[in-house]
């Protein structure tokens, strides 16, 4: 069966559920939510924690029309994320309530993409062949006033979704 490819935009700071609106029902399959007291080194890093501080991790199979699309690892400051461990992860984007609990706008993100081959578990999650190639995204996405609040990490089906960006040419030396 041939699937239709649909469009993300990468010039614009969206959730998943934003980016596809229109294209069909995006829902969110919870598969973990809660406080890990011992992060990864580079959640540290990337989130500026303190020694010594936790941070919220969640992990959702997100389906687009009842298809998996995408496998979201995702960790959050501690202060911001336990609040979201309480809402409707299930139905909601995470930068929706990010914007809700904090009371501020998303300001920007560095994101990184490239692509890999399915491992046997993301492969079986998102229903591909184990070797297939997915888009690998890390994003690392802060409030307005700069503040790092959350890093993920995304595999997203290739097959189902296509990056898209408009680039300007600026003058040379700049």
């Amino acid at each position: 069966m041939v699937t239709p490819k649909h469009g993300h935009d990468l010039d614009r700071l969206t959730g998943l559920a934003e980016a596809l609106a229109g294209h069909g029902a995006v829902t969110n399959e919870v598969r973990a939510a809660h406080v890990v007291t011992d992060p990864p080194a580079a959640v540290f890093e990337r989130l500026g924690l303190p020694p010594g501080a936790g941070a919220v991790y969640l992990e959702r199979l997100r389906r687009l029309d009842g298809r998996p699309l995408s496998l979201d690892t995702t960790y959050l400051a501690a202060d911001i994320g336990s609040h979201l461990l309480e809402a409707n992860l299930a139905g909601r984007d995470v930068f929706g309530l990010i914007e809700e609990v904090t009371g501020r706008r998303l300001g920007t993100a560095e994101v990184s993409v490239h692509a890999v081959n399915a491992d046997p578990d993301t492969a079986a999650l998102l229903e591909i062949a184990q070797g297939s190639a997915v888009f690998a995204i890390e994003r690392l996405t802060r409030l307005d006033d700069g503040r790092p609040v959350d890093v993920e990490w995304m595999h997203i089906r290739a097959d189902r979704l296509t990056l898209q960006t408009t680039l300007y040419r600026t003058p040379t030396g700049r």
